[in-house]
């Protein structure tokens, strides 16, 4: 699958302090905007895009890339010390991440966190030297009967994994596709759900909403307690336990492969992302959790999940933006500009016309891993003195720093509103005891779903059969009926072991 001569050239290439420079410093800035909450690694990279304009190709490519990896890892570091996911990929680190950090554990979670992320982050590398071409295929085997059926399968299994009652995330994740609907529709160019406002036209801004959904109930939550953490903690950050953290991470190799494989599958599907990624993971590893495992109450293993899983999707975009040129997320998009700057188009062509540079890049790739060891310890253990800053002090700024990374990011004062509109709506779920995870689902596919029931209707009309006859989407809905089974029979055992209490007693 490889051609090594080609490849040994492209390795050539990047042996040159310039690209590891240019390399280190990406990482670094990628990790500065990854762990301010509503400045995301993708707006880094649109930042710094025209910036590469005077570089070679190769040096232009490796450092925007490696701003992409230290954005997605950077996502974690506050979402395990203040809650607050830096990237949308992110999201499922908060679960076990922040109560490590409330019982004092926040270098051990920060050392699971790296050593997860770097996993994750070769693993998705490695794929994309060897098994592109097998998964690229698959990939185009999607239909739209095999996305809506995926789309339903993410909403039911991370639904209903997510909360107590399947009526209540099934409820709450088609409340969240019908918001994720909201805007112009691609198919019939229909304005939705608008209300009037012309700033929802493009749809619902991914950072206002998952910021607002998680962060600003936090925020809220802060502002009654005088530090983050109010237990004893250390106030100096403990070497010895982060490399404890470090270690740990390698006691979960099942989910340490089962959650790459799922953060590979995921990336390579156009449009899908990180986000879905890391959720789909910790899904999973909640589901094959063991009596004495509580996950989101301080479980190492979700962190492991969910940052392997974010990182790995990294390698599974990247794959299906170089073989078919189609973004698998909202960075890879942007490099599709960066690679049209400097002259060159991804898709087929780009390795038979490009080989030596595609390589490089690459094995620059998997290089940069090996630097976000270093930088990442680095930025985590500066980081981590957050916890310690009254929260009167951190409270207020880190709601200003949200509100200009929401107002940036389309200059509208709007999307301020809808930071604190959606911090409501997440406050009024968790009161509720509604899954948050199941709403997050359903928002961000809702227009996905929207689009591909419109090609189906188009495709197909109304011949319902080809959900059968297609093998993909055959074996997906097989596994939607067999996980509602499964978790209908467990509700059922539960009322029936509740009604046996009483009598026993």
């Amino acid at each position: 699958m490889i051609d090594w001569e080609i490849f040994l050239k492209g390795l050539s290439l990047i042996a040159s302090w310039k690209i590891l420079a240019f390399m280190s410093v990406g990482m670094f800035l990628g990790l500065i905007f990854g762990v301010i909450p509503g400045l995301t690694g993708s707006l880094c990279i649109a930042v710094l895009l025209p910036v590469t304009f005077l570089m070679d190709a190769l040096t232009a490519l490796a450092f925007l890339t490696a701003v992409y990896t230290g954005g997605l890892t950077g996502g974690g570091i506050t979402a395990i010390l203040i809650n607050t996911p830096g990237t949308p990929g992110a999201v499922a680190t908060t679960f076990d991440g922040y109560p490590m950090t409330k019982q004092g554990m926040q270098n051990e979670a920060l050392g699971l966190q790296v050593t997860s992320s770097v996993i994750g982050g070769l693993a998705g590398y490695v794929f994309l030297l060897f098994l592109i071409n097998p998964l690229v295929k698959i990939a185009l085997g999607f239909g739209p009967s095999e996305m809506i059926f995926l789309t339903v399968l993410m909403l039911v299994i991370i639904g209903t994994l997510g909360g107590r009652s399947l009526s209540r995330t099934l409820m709450v994740g088609l409340f969240g596709l019908l918001l994720g609907t909201i805007g112009t529709s691609q198919a019939t160019g229909l304005v939705r759900g608008t209300m009037g406002f012309e700033e929802l036209e493009d749809g619902i801004p991914s950072v206002a909403l998952i910021i607002g959904m998680f962060a600003i109930p936090e925020m809220l939550n802060l502002i009654t307690r005088s530090f983050i953490v109010e237990a004893d903690v250390e106030s100096r950050h403990n070497f010895r336990k982060f490399l404890s953290g470090m270690r740990t991470t390698f006691h979960y190799g099942r989910t340490l492969i089962r959650s790459a494989l799922t953060g590979i599958s995921i990336g390579v599907l156009p449009g899908i992302g990180s986000t879905l990624g890391c959720l789909l993971s910790y899904a999973q590893a909640k589901r094959r959790a063991r009596p004495d495992q509580h996950f989101g109450e301080g479980e190492p293993e979700g962190i492991v999940a969910a940052e392997t899983a974010n990182n790995a999707s990294e390698g599974g975009a990247m794959g299906i933006l170089l073989a078919l040129g189609i973004p698998g997320s909202g960075s890879t998009a942007i490099l599709i500009a960066a690679f049209m700057l400097h002259g060159m188009m991804p898709g087929p062509r780009l390795l038979k016309e490009n080989g030596p540079l595609i390589y490089g890049l690459i094995a620059a790739n998997i290089v940069q891993m090996f630097l976000l060891i270093f930088i990442a310890v680095f930025v985590a253990f500066y980081m981590g003195r957050v916890i310690f800053v009254p929260t009167r002090i951190i409270a207020p700024t880190l709601l200003s720093v949200m509100a200009i990374g929401a107002f940036s990011l389309r200059n509208l004062f709007f999307d301020v509103y809808l930071l604190f509109f959606f911090g409501v709506i997440a406050w009024f779920l968790r009161r509720s005891e509604f899954p948050i995870i199941s709403f997050m689902i359903g928002v961000i596919l809702g227009n996905r779903l929207d689009m591909e029931m419109y090609r189906y209707a188009i495709l197909f009309g109304s011949d319902y059969s080809v959900f059968v006859r297609r093998p993909i989407s055959a074996i997906l809905l097989a596994i939607i009926l067999f996980t509602l089974g499964m978790n209908i029979q467990r509700s059922w055992k539960k009322r029936h072991r509740k009604r046996e209490a009483p009598e026993q007693g």
